[in-house]
């Protein structure tokens, strides 16, 4: 999991918007590296020989026709949002996944594993602590800049003009228009309208 986590992190310190979110990103990236030395090495001792095959990470997705309309008109806002869930859920995984480790080593006699697994869990739960304490402060900085986002893209393109226009067109479709002067018959309001100024308003 550490392979997947490290090369997670390294995106997400590329792509947050959040600097105090940044900052301890690169914290834990660092601290991840030291993760995967730490299981290098006790694999190795098992005469194992280390991997860099990537897990799959514990991350919710939505069913894959609502990702596709989603994705495409989320704002930076809202990715880092579902980002910073994603985080949590990711970190909450690492630190069961430690525990287990841990309790294995236990059952297995090796005692030797424990002190570098317990400081990677360490980690790791310093992490989630982090994510769940700051929360609430991501959420407050996020929102307004979603809520300004879903505003500004809403209903553009629905002005009172344009709705009339609109209506209008919709109206007159297999419909004829009198001029109420003279009793003209025109085949389109525009025609009525271009008539009455040329012939009535002008005298």
């Amino acid at each position: 999991m550490e392979n997947a986590a490290l090369e997670r992190i390294q995106r997400r310190v590329q792509q947050t918007i959040l600097e105090d979110a940044k900052q301890q990103l690169q914290r834990h990236l660092e601290e991840t590296k030291q993760h995967q030395d730490r299981l290098r090495q006790l694999v190795t001792k098992m005469q194992g020989t280390p991997t860099q095959e990537k897990g799959e990470l514990p991350i919710a997705k939505p069913p894959e026709s609502m990702r596709n309309v989603m994705h495409p008109s989320m704002s930076a806002a809202e990715q880092e949002l579902m980002q910073s869930v994603e985080d949590t859920i990711v970190e909450n995984a690492e630190v069961t996944g430690y525990n287990l480790l841990i309790q294995m080593a236990e059952k297995m006699n090796m005692g030797d594993a424990i002190p570098s697994l317990a400081q990677s869990l360490q980690d790791e739960e310093k992490m989630l602590g982090w994510l769940r304490a700051n929360a609430p402060a991501m959420f407050a900085k996020l929102w307004p800049q979603i809520e300004e986002s879903s505003s500004s893209s809403s209903t553009t393109a629905s002005s009172p003009s344009q709705i009339k226009t609109t209506t209008e067109n919709i109206a007159d479709i297999d419909q004829t228009f009198t001029c109420d002067t003279c009793n003209e018959i025109f085949g389109a309001r525009e025609q009525l309208k271009h008539h009455a100024m040329q012939r009535h308003e002008s005298k």
